[in-house]
Protein backbone atom coordinates (compact mmCIF):
# COMPACT_ATOMS: atom_id res chain seq x y z
CA UNK A 1 0.00 0.00 0.00
CA UNK A 2 1.76 3.55 -0.82
CA UNK A 3 1.30 6.37 1.16
CA UNK A 4 0.44 9.48 -0.45
CA UNK A 5 2.15 12.61 0.93
CA UNK A 6 0.50 15.78 0.52
CA UNK A 7 2.16 19.01 -0.44
CA UNK A 8 0.91 20.44 2.54
CA UNK A 9 2.65 17.91 4.86
CA UNK A 10 5.51 18.05 3.09
CA UNK A 11 5.99 21.68 4.19
CA UNK A 12 4.86 20.81 7.29
CA UNK A 13 7.53 18.86 7.73
CA UNK A 14 9.99 21.04 6.20
CA UNK A 15 9.50 23.43 8.43
CA UNK A 16 9.78 21.42 11.20
CA UNK A 17 13.62 20.28 10.34
CA UNK A 18 15.30 23.87 11.20
CA UNK A 19 13.00 23.95 14.60
CA UNK A 20 14.21 20.45 15.37
CA UNK A 21 18.15 21.15 15.16
CA UNK A 22 17.59 24.60 16.93
CA UNK A 23 16.07 22.00 20.08
CA UNK A 24 19.47 19.30 19.38
CA UNK A 25 21.55 22.82 19.27
CA UNK A 26 20.51 23.84 22.46
CA UNK A 27 20.67 20.55 24.25
CA UNK A 28 23.91 19.82 23.13
CA UNK A 29 25.46 22.82 24.96
CA UNK A 30 29.29 22.04 25.70
CA UNK A 31 28.99 22.42 29.31
CA UNK A 32 31.82 22.88 31.91
CA UNK A 33 35.05 24.03 30.22
CA UNK A 34 38.29 21.96 31.16
CA UNK A 35 39.95 24.89 31.97
CA UNK A 36 39.45 27.00 35.57
CA UNK A 37 37.54 30.38 35.59
CA UNK A 38 40.21 32.76 37.45
CA UNK A 39 38.25 36.23 38.58
CA UNK A 40 41.28 39.12 39.00
CA UNK A 41 40.03 41.36 41.46
CA UNK A 42 41.90 44.70 40.52
CA UNK A 43 40.68 46.10 37.31
CA UNK A 44 37.05 44.88 38.15
CA UNK A 45 35.97 46.33 41.33
CA UNK A 46 36.64 49.68 42.19
CA UNK A 47 39.77 50.42 44.09
CA UNK A 48 38.22 51.80 47.44
CA UNK A 49 37.16 48.33 47.77
CA UNK A 50 39.27 46.35 50.13
CA UNK A 51 40.91 43.18 48.56
CA UNK A 52 39.36 40.57 51.23
CA UNK A 53 36.12 41.99 50.30
CA UNK A 54 36.05 41.51 46.84
CA UNK A 55 37.75 38.26 47.26
CA UNK A 56 34.33 37.34 49.37
CA UNK A 57 32.33 38.64 46.28
CA UNK A 58 34.48 36.28 43.68
CA UNK A 59 33.68 32.94 46.39
CA UNK A 60 29.66 34.28 46.84
CA UNK A 61 29.35 34.10 43.03
CA UNK A 62 30.31 30.49 42.95
CA UNK A 63 33.84 31.33 41.31
CA UNK A 64 36.63 28.60 42.45
CA UNK A 65 39.84 30.71 41.72
CA UNK A 66 40.73 34.34 41.31
CA UNK A 67 43.62 36.95 41.37
CA UNK A 68 45.27 39.76 42.58
CA UNK A 69 48.39 42.10 41.55
CA UNK A 70 49.91 43.13 44.75
CA UNK A 71 48.63 43.71 48.54
CA UNK A 72 50.08 44.83 52.07
CA UNK A 73 50.75 42.27 54.80
CA UNK A 74 47.65 43.35 56.55
CA UNK A 75 45.49 42.94 53.33
CA UNK A 76 47.68 39.41 52.49
CA UNK A 77 46.55 38.48 55.97
CA UNK A 78 42.92 39.34 55.17
CA UNK A 79 42.46 37.80 52.10
CA UNK A 80 44.22 34.67 53.16
CA UNK A 81 41.61 34.50 55.95
CA UNK A 82 38.80 34.11 53.61
CA UNK A 83 40.65 32.63 51.19
CA UNK A 84 40.65 29.68 53.45
CA UNK A 85 37.26 29.95 54.52
CA UNK A 86 36.07 29.79 51.14
CA UNK A 87 37.85 27.43 49.45
CA UNK A 88 38.96 29.63 46.95
CA UNK A 89 42.80 28.83 44.97
CA UNK A 90 44.86 32.07 44.30
CA UNK A 91 45.56 31.36 40.39
CA UNK A 92 48.36 34.25 40.19
CA UNK A 93 50.23 37.36 41.77
CA UNK A 94 52.01 39.98 40.30
CA UNK A 95 55.80 39.85 40.48
CA UNK A 96 58.55 40.62 40.80
CA UNK A 97 58.97 44.48 42.31
CA UNK A 98 59.52 47.32 39.88
CA UNK A 99 62.74 46.18 38.35
CA UNK A 100 60.87 43.66 36.06
CA UNK A 101 59.58 46.71 33.91
CA UNK A 102 63.21 48.95 34.00
CA UNK A 103 66.44 46.98 34.38
CA UNK A 104 65.45 43.51 34.80
CA UNK A 105 67.78 40.57 33.20
CA UNK A 106 68.57 43.03 30.33
CA UNK A 107 70.70 45.69 31.95
CA UNK A 108 73.83 44.51 32.68
CA UNK A 109 74.73 44.23 36.24
CA UNK A 110 71.51 44.49 37.49
CA UNK A 111 70.63 40.54 37.70
CA UNK A 112 70.89 40.15 41.53
CA UNK A 113 68.03 42.70 42.35
CA UNK A 114 65.92 41.05 39.84
CA UNK A 115 66.56 37.45 41.62
CA UNK A 116 66.05 39.14 44.94
CA UNK A 117 62.49 40.28 43.77
CA UNK A 118 62.27 36.98 42.41
CA UNK A 119 62.51 35.09 45.32
CA UNK A 120 60.57 37.55 47.46
CA UNK A 121 57.73 37.10 45.06
CA UNK A 122 58.04 33.15 44.61
CA UNK A 123 57.91 33.09 48.66
CA UNK A 124 54.60 35.19 48.93
CA UNK A 125 53.18 32.91 45.75
CA UNK A 126 54.10 30.17 47.96
CA UNK A 127 52.16 31.59 51.24
CA UNK A 128 49.00 31.76 48.93
CA UNK A 129 48.72 28.39 48.14
CA UNK A 130 51.23 28.22 44.85
CA UNK A 131 49.64 30.55 42.92
CA UNK A 132 51.62 31.51 39.90
CA UNK A 133 53.32 34.84 39.75
CA UNK A 134 53.12 37.14 36.85
CA UNK A 135 56.99 38.47 35.79
CA UNK A 136 58.62 40.58 33.14
CA UNK A 137 62.59 40.52 32.22
CA UNK A 138 62.61 43.89 31.90
CA UNK A 139 62.93 46.91 29.26
CA UNK A 140 64.78 46.32 26.40
CA UNK A 141 68.02 48.35 26.99
CA UNK A 142 69.13 50.42 23.65
CA UNK A 143 72.67 51.02 24.44
CA UNK A 144 73.34 47.23 24.47
CA UNK A 145 73.22 44.44 21.87
CA UNK A 146 70.20 42.69 21.83
CA UNK A 147 72.46 39.51 21.34
CA UNK A 148 74.08 40.68 25.16
CA UNK A 149 70.35 41.20 26.68
CA UNK A 150 68.99 37.49 25.31
CA UNK A 151 71.44 35.68 26.46
CA UNK A 152 70.77 37.62 29.78
CA UNK A 153 67.44 36.80 29.98
CA UNK A 154 68.02 32.91 28.89
CA UNK A 155 70.40 32.68 31.83
CA UNK A 156 68.37 34.63 34.65
CA UNK A 157 65.43 32.94 33.61
CA UNK A 158 67.17 29.78 34.51
CA UNK A 159 67.98 30.93 37.76
CA UNK A 160 64.66 31.63 38.29
CA UNK A 161 63.50 28.48 37.65
CA UNK A 162 65.42 26.74 40.38
CA UNK A 163 63.99 30.14 42.65
CA UNK A 164 60.55 28.91 41.60
CA UNK A 165 60.87 25.11 42.00
CA UNK A 166 62.53 25.59 45.50
CA UNK A 167 58.70 27.18 46.56
CA UNK A 168 56.76 24.56 44.49
CA UNK A 169 55.56 27.47 41.84
CA UNK A 170 55.91 28.55 38.41
CA UNK A 171 56.79 31.51 36.93
CA UNK A 172 54.92 32.97 33.85
CA UNK A 173 56.43 35.17 31.79
CA UNK A 174 54.33 37.85 30.10
CA UNK A 175 54.74 39.72 27.07
CA UNK A 176 53.53 43.14 28.07
CA UNK A 177 52.66 45.61 25.65
CA UNK A 178 53.57 49.05 26.21
CA UNK A 179 52.40 52.60 24.92
CA UNK A 180 53.84 54.65 22.60
CA UNK A 181 55.93 56.96 24.73
CA UNK A 182 57.52 54.31 26.58
CA UNK A 183 60.49 51.58 25.76
CA UNK A 184 59.62 48.88 25.04
CA UNK A 185 59.55 45.78 27.01
CA UNK A 186 62.78 42.98 26.05
CA UNK A 187 59.36 40.43 25.60
CA UNK A 188 56.26 41.97 24.26
CA UNK A 189 55.26 39.33 21.80
CA UNK A 190 54.26 35.62 21.41
CA UNK A 191 56.73 35.37 18.60
CA UNK A 192 59.49 36.90 20.80
CA UNK A 193 59.01 35.21 24.04
CA UNK A 194 58.23 31.33 22.70
CA UNK A 195 61.90 30.83 21.61
CA UNK A 196 63.32 31.98 24.68
CA UNK A 197 61.16 30.26 27.11
CA UNK A 198 62.23 27.07 24.71
CA UNK A 199 65.62 27.98 25.02
CA UNK A 200 64.99 28.32 28.84
CA UNK A 201 63.73 24.61 28.91
CA UNK A 202 62.98 24.67 32.74
CA UNK A 203 59.74 23.36 34.03
CA UNK A 204 59.03 26.42 36.59
CA UNK A 205 59.32 28.87 33.50
CA UNK A 206 55.87 29.20 31.24
CA UNK A 207 54.44 32.14 29.22
CA UNK A 208 51.30 34.05 30.40
CA UNK A 209 49.25 34.37 27.68
CA UNK A 210 47.23 37.22 27.49
CA UNK A 211 44.90 38.18 24.85
CA UNK A 212 44.86 41.56 25.24
CA UNK A 213 48.08 42.51 25.61
CA UNK A 214 49.15 40.16 22.63
CA UNK A 215 46.44 41.26 20.25
CA UNK A 216 47.33 45.02 20.69
CA UNK A 217 51.14 43.71 20.19
CA UNK A 218 50.75 40.96 17.16
CA UNK A 219 47.38 39.92 16.61
CA UNK A 220 47.58 36.37 15.11
CA UNK A 221 46.77 35.22 18.65
CA UNK A 222 44.86 31.96 17.36
CA UNK A 223 47.40 30.56 15.95
CA UNK A 224 50.14 31.54 18.96
CA UNK A 225 47.65 30.32 21.33
CA UNK A 226 47.92 26.28 19.71
CA UNK A 227 51.27 26.46 19.23
CA UNK A 228 52.15 27.43 22.88
CA UNK A 229 49.66 25.31 23.77
CA UNK A 230 50.74 22.29 21.85
CA UNK A 231 54.38 22.81 22.99
CA UNK A 232 53.72 23.21 26.78
CA UNK A 233 55.43 26.73 26.73
CA UNK A 234 52.04 28.24 28.11
CA UNK A 235 50.79 28.11 31.76
CA UNK A 236 48.27 30.76 32.50
CA UNK A 237 45.55 32.63 29.92
CA UNK A 238 44.25 35.51 30.27
CA UNK A 239 41.65 37.72 28.40
CA UNK A 240 40.74 41.40 28.85
CA UNK A 241 38.74 43.08 25.36
CA UNK A 242 40.70 45.64 22.71
CA UNK A 243 40.30 48.04 22.95
CA UNK A 244 39.11 48.96 26.16
CA UNK A 245 40.00 46.03 28.46
CA UNK A 246 36.67 45.31 29.59
CA UNK A 247 34.47 42.37 29.22
CA UNK A 248 34.48 39.86 26.65
CA UNK A 249 31.94 41.30 24.05
CA UNK A 250 32.96 44.77 23.78
CA UNK A 251 35.69 44.95 21.85
CA UNK A 252 37.37 43.25 18.58
CA UNK A 253 38.02 39.99 19.71
CA UNK A 254 35.93 36.64 19.27
CA UNK A 255 36.13 35.54 22.40
CA UNK A 256 33.19 32.68 21.72
CA UNK A 257 35.93 31.45 19.24
CA UNK A 258 38.96 31.53 21.64
CA UNK A 259 37.10 29.72 24.02
CA UNK A 260 36.26 27.13 21.73
CA UNK A 261 39.84 26.81 20.79
CA UNK A 262 40.85 26.27 24.56
CA UNK A 263 38.85 23.34 25.09
CA UNK A 264 39.42 21.84 22.09
CA UNK A 265 42.82 21.91 23.21
CA UNK A 266 41.68 20.78 26.20
CA UNK A 267 43.49 23.91 27.97
CA UNK A 268 43.33 22.74 31.98
CA UNK A 269 44.87 25.60 33.48
CA UNK A 270 43.50 28.71 34.88
CA UNK A 271 41.61 31.52 32.49
CA UNK A 272 42.52 34.31 34.48
CA UNK A 273 40.12 36.96 33.99
CA UNK A 274 42.63 40.59 33.77
CA UNK A 275 40.00 43.21 33.03
CA UNK A 276 37.70 45.64 33.73
CA UNK A 277 33.69 45.89 33.44
CA UNK A 278 31.14 48.25 31.40
CA UNK A 279 28.84 47.63 33.99
CA UNK A 280 29.31 45.65 37.14
CA UNK A 281 31.29 42.90 38.18
CA UNK A 282 28.75 40.82 39.13
CA UNK A 283 27.72 41.39 35.26
CA UNK A 284 31.31 40.45 33.79
CA UNK A 285 31.33 37.24 35.54
CA UNK A 286 28.06 36.25 35.18
CA UNK A 287 29.12 37.11 31.22
CA UNK A 288 32.40 35.59 31.24
CA UNK A 289 30.93 32.28 33.07
CA UNK A 290 28.12 31.74 30.90
CA UNK A 291 30.33 31.98 27.75
CA UNK A 292 32.91 29.71 29.16
CA UNK A 293 29.77 26.99 29.43
CA UNK A 294 28.25 27.43 25.79
CA UNK A 295 32.00 27.30 23.88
Amino acid sequence: MKTLITRRAMIASSAAIPLALDIRTASAAPGPPPYTLSINIEIMFPRTMPRAERVRIVAGQGFKAYSFWNATEEEQDAMLKVQQSTGLKCASITGPGSSGRSTGLTKPGQQQLYLDEIAARAKMAAKFGGAQPIIFVGLTQTDVPWETQRAQIVAGLKQCGEIAKEHGIVLVVEPLSTAANQGRMALDTAAGAFPVIDEVAHPNVKICFDMYHLQLMEGNITAHLRQGLTKGWIGLVQIGEVPGRKEPGTGEIDYAYMLRVLRELNYKGYLDTEMGTSTTPEAAMELTRKMSLEN
